[in-house]
């Protein structure tokens, strides 16, 4: 019973260890080409930037694909521009519109005792 015990505990360490040293690598995204046909904007979701030997923008979709570009393309620069006023757009009405209908105060009080 102790050596069945001991066996189980070994296996649960093992698989915490396991997925442990899974999810410290980092995703990295390489670009082997650059795609010359347009996105339509409204599929882009996000964007990041990368340097090094090949420059790229990379454009990730509202699906999840990852579409490399070249940075000095006129369509990238629109779509770069067009997704960063989009995303401040919206932080700006998240953070300005009110959360819930406000009751007006009445200034005047009165004090009865």
């Amino acid at each position: 019973m102790r050596l069945l015990l001991t066996f189980l505990a070994i296996c649960c360490l093992t698989s915490c260890i396991v997925e442990g040293v899974g999810n410290e690598v980092p995703e990295k995204s390489i670009c082997v080409s650059l795609t010359t046909q347009r996105l339509p904007v409204n599929r882009i979701k996000t964007y990041t930037i990368k340097e090094g030997s090949m420059k790229a923008v990379i454009f990730i979709t509202r699906r999840g694909l990852k579409v490399c570009a070249d940075p000095q393309a006129n369509w990238v620069k629109a779509a770069v521009k067009s997704v960063d006023f989009r995303s401040t757009t919206r932080k700006n009405m998240i953070q300005t519109n009110p959360t819930g209908a406000q009751q007006a105060t009445n200034p005047t009080m009165t004090l009865s005792g």
